[in-house]
């Protein structure tokens, strides 16, 4: 093997795949689990391992958002570029697979880059439910009931983000792409271990009976640096099938022609997009988690 090869195996080593290594460990962990022998401190250095060992390949990342963004100018999309940073610890996918077996909540995780990751149909469900109350709101102010709002911002929403599947306006005339990391968060960290200690169980009859068991888990590091594309056509299908976005520097439409600090003249989509961010994507946002600051919002040009 020549020394240019070892090199290659010996960086490898360093940088080993977190999927496939929690995978194999926890795996492990789990059968010893099952026959009564004492995992917790093992659970506990596999998770400091993994937050030494998560980074971010800057190289990677950067061709792949330039995949995406060639990819999409390609298809005949226009493009808004978003940078956004966690502001508290993120918890994305509580239900997936990665992380799940050994510490019993998981965490969207890309196995080919090895990093977290937001996927796009995350972020469009909660722009499109922030996007919702804002129009719900705006229409209860105009003097609409309660079922009328909820009927004419449904639509609106139906329109813009698309819906209602077999019918021709189920695609919508906006999309997002998934986020990835493309700065590390709070002390060079990308993942944060983070603990929660359920009291109660199936069988917890009385305060008398509770027993906290306190369960670690992987987060995102607060500070966390993201980056997303929020896609669309301008208009789609044709006569009176025709949907189109209204595009124009104004509160009553659906996206700004230029993004500004301005929230006069910013559309409902822009609005929605800012909303959602800020009052959480993910899991566990009630409680704090998951919340992001946007850096930036501008056009592809």
């Amino acid at each position: 093997m020549k020394y240019e090869e070892l090199q290659r195996v010996e960086a490898a080593a360093k940088r080993p795949n977190l999927w496939s290594y929690v995978s194999i460990i926890g795996s492990k962990l789990l059968l010893d689990k099952a026959r009564e022998v004492t995992v917790e401190e093992r659970k506990r250095k596999l998770l400091e391992y993994i937050v030494r060992q998560a980074d971010i390949h800057n190289d990677k990342i950067d061709r792949t958002l330039k995949v995406i963004e060639d990819a999409l100018n390609g298809c005949g999309y226009e493009l808004r570029r978003v940078k956004l940073k966690t502001i508290s610890r993120g918890l994305i996918g509580g239900s997936e697979t990665f992380g799940e077996i050994p510490f019993e909540v998981g965490l969207y995780f890309d196995p080919i880059l090895n990093i977290p990751y937001i996927p796009g149909s995350t972020i469009k469900g909660a722009v499109r439910s922030a996007t919702f109350d804002l129009l719900h709101r705006e229409k209860l102010s105009a003097g609409r009931s309660d079922k009328e709002a909820g009927k004419e911002a449904d639509d609106e929403c139906i329109r813009i983000f698309g819906g209602r599947i077999g019918e021709d306006h189920s695609t919508g005339l906006v999309g997002f792409t998934d986020a990835y990391p493309i700065e590390k968060g709070e002390k060079g960290y990308l993942l944060y271990p983070d603990v929660m200690s359920p009291h109660y169980t199936d069988g917890t009859a009385t305060e008398l009976d509770v027993s906290p068991t306190p369960i670690i888990y992987l987060t995102i590091a607060p500070g966390t640096k993201f980056q997303f594309y929020l896609f669309f056509r301008r208009e789609r299908g044709s006569g009176e099938k025709k949907r189109k976005l209204t595009i124009r520097d104004s509160q009553d439409s659906d996206l700004a022609e230029t993004p500004v600090q301005d929230l006069t003249k910013l559309g409902i989509l822009d609005l929605g997009l800012l909303y959602a961010f800020c009052r959480g994507v993910g899991a566990k946002t009630s409680v704090g988690y998951s919340r992001f600051e946007i850096l930036s919002y501008e056009t592809v040009r």
